[in-house]
């Protein structure tokens, strides 16, 4: 069953398209399945050690298409455009999770974590230092799970306008964090600890940041005011991706591109 998406929901700029063709369509298949994913990596590479960076989408991409994980928004080939790719090189995977899955599944869990193995494995021109991982919504949910599950594999994460559970929350100390959520979403909540109710179960960012700003070393924290999402952008509140992909919110890329796991 496909996402039912409210009607201001985010639409890709004309030129995406053209952007999604710069990825080559590939699919990883092991003996428990396959996952479909799109391949980035810049031209001329011959020679240039460069990192690698991991990109998960959201439940209104979900499908067997391996297209609709970077045509559904700008966010996907946000990297890919040329005056951002020529600032900030770097190898991108961006796979795609079927229809009633999610990136908690085990087996599409596992197939990632493979998938990043093979990757580095058949690529020595990768800095392994510089693995840096982001996805917005249960993209965002799927990031802040799998930096819980590796503390330390990658260099930063940003989640946006995800969430996360109670489980291994002291591993989120181990990974510089950059979130980005609307205060007023209601589809994933920026806070699930209001004075009118509290969600045990659930963080999300304002949460997740509230809990470890003084103990993290690099966790950092864009809350965007609510009602800004629809009058500056024209989209519904848990689109944050689209501030994200704003080229005057640079420095969320340049704190990401910036960090590493050893000098």
């Amino acid at each position: 069953m496909k996402m039912l998406l409210p009607p201001n929901w985010d639409k890709p700029d004309g030129g995406n398209d053209k952007l999604c063709l710069r990825f080559e369509k590939k699919v990883y298949r092991n003996h428990a399945g396959n996952l479909n994913y799109r391949y980035y990596e810049p031209a001329n590479t011959e020679g240039r050690i460069l990192p690698l960076v991991l990109y998960l989408h959201g439940a209104d991409a979900a499908g067997d298409d391996n297209e609709l994980q970077l045509t559904m928004h700008d966010i996907g080939t946000f990297l890919v455009r040329d005056d951002i790719a020529k600032r900030y090189p770097c190898r991108i995977l961006a796979p795609q999770y079927g229809e009633m899955k999610h990136w908690a599944v085990p087996e599409i869990k596992d197939l990632l974590w493979e998938l990043i193995g093979e990757t580095l494995r058949t690529h020595d021109d990768i800095d392994t230092n510089r693995i840096y991982i982001y996805g917005y919504s249960a993209g965002g949910v799927g990031t802040l799970r799998l930096i819980k599950e590796r503390p330390g594999f990658f260099a930063a994460a940003l989640s946006i306008c995800g969430a996360t559970g109670t489980w291994d929350m002291d591993n989120l100390l181990k990974t510089p964090l950059y979130m980005v959520h609307a205060a007023d979403d209601t589809i994933v909540k920026s806070t699930y600890r209001t004075p009118e109710r509290e969600v045990l179960g659930n963080y999300g960012s304002a949460d997740i940041f509230e809990r470890f700003r003084e103990e993290h070393k690099d966790i950092r924290y864009d809350e965007i005011p609510a009602g800004y999402m629809e009058a500056h952008y024209g989209v519904n509140p848990h689109c944050s991706w689209v501030a994200v992909s704003d080229i005057g919110n640079i420095k969320i890329w340049e704190w990401l591109f910036s960090k590493r796991l050893r000098a």
